[in-house]
């Protein structure tokens, strides 16, 4: 937060493709895209003085070396990745402030490097995802400076943004309730040195690793654990167990392995924060969420969202 805390944004404007919503533009030599692209972020301030406020990350794949598959851009049409907060608004009594972060840095809103992944000698990479998500919450926070709940939510690679998120805006919010929902986005990595190497090397994450958290370098999921040590904060996790996105094209593991991985590390933080941390399971490779009417033991997963932000009993641990 020091070290890019001083970042805003240069120009704004009424987004054209949704109604209500404001784009924050910042300047190209503060915040960038993975191809040096310019970054904005779209807030949506509600009518009356609500002290909640959604945030909704955009997903977008990830780059690295041998796997250049990511978001390269911003556009206007990103904001529309809030139908899952618009649905939501018709779901609540209480009205949210909203803000949606666009993915483009390749690095799940975490990276903070530049590189040379064609070896010419020139820059052809910009992993600024820990700048742009410290000046888009910076700003979120100026906005919306007396928020006492907030609801931070992200799939795919916005499920893994949420992990970096959840700790700035402790930071920002020290005395929030913060909930988060991760969809698709746990947080795995390929269990092995080499893997964590190359990703660290290509994003240096290294710098962001929480103190006394060994499983921590390998495992960007256990970032939460010392998040979890705090009761305001809670944390529900939904996937299916062998998903194709992320087990197979991303990391190369076969479904049996993912499966193992996601399974054992969430029983992990669920045995530790049983309250706090929740997981909505399915069966299958699907990736995000295709249908929220979806039952598990017959509980819907609209119902069970529901359940966890407004903290109601049948709010549990459901695995398929």
């Amino acid at each position: 937060m020091k070290k890019y805390g001083d970042i805003t944004p240069v120009t704004s404007r009424v987004n054209s493709k949704v109604d209500g919503w404001q784009n924050y533009y910042f300047s190209k030599t503060d915040c960038n895209c993975v191809y040096g692209d310019e970054f904005y972020i779209a807030l949506k301030e509600t009518p009356s003085q609500s002290n909640n406020l959604m945030i909704s990350l955009q997903g977008g794949g990830a780059c690295w070396p041998g796997m250049i598959h990511c978001k390269p851009n911003t556009s206007e049409e990103d904001v529309l990745i809030s139908d899952f907060t618009t649905q939501l608004d018709d779901r609540l009594t209480e009205d949210w402030n909203q803000v949606v972060i666009p993915y483009c840095d390749g690095s799940v809103f975490m990276g903070d490097t530049k590189q040379d992944y064609n070896d010419d000698d020139k820059t052809d990479h910009w992993h600024n995802g820990l700048k742009n998500s410290v000046a888009a919450l910076k700003l979120t926070h100026k906005k919306f400076p007396n928020t006492s709940k907030i609801f931070l939510t992200g799939c795919s690679a916005g499920g893994y943004g949420t992990i970096l998120h959840l700790r700035l805006l402790r930071e920002l919010y020290p005395k929030a309730a913060i909930y988060v929902l991760n969809e698709s986005g746990p947080g795995l990595l390929k269990p092995d040195n080499e893997f964590w190497e190359m990703v660290d090397a290509s994003w240096n994450l290294s710098q962001l690793l929480p103190k006394n958290c060994d499983p921590c370098a390998g495992q960007l999921i256990y970032w939460y654990d010392d998040m979890l040590k705090d009761p305001g904060i809670k944390i529900g996790l939904y996937s299916s167990y062998m998903d194709q996105v992320i087990g197979r094209d991303f990391l190369k593991m076969t479904p049996e392995n993912y499966k193992s991985l996601l399974v054992k590390t969430t029983d992990d933080l669920n045995a530790k924060y049983p309250d706090q941390f929740k997981r909505f399971f399915i069966k299958g490779k699907s990736h995000c969420v295709r249908n929220r009417d979806y039952q598990v033991n017959g509980i819907k997963y609209w119902d069970w969202v529901m359940a966890f932000i407004n903290e109601k009993e049948n709010w549990k641990d459901i695995l398929e």
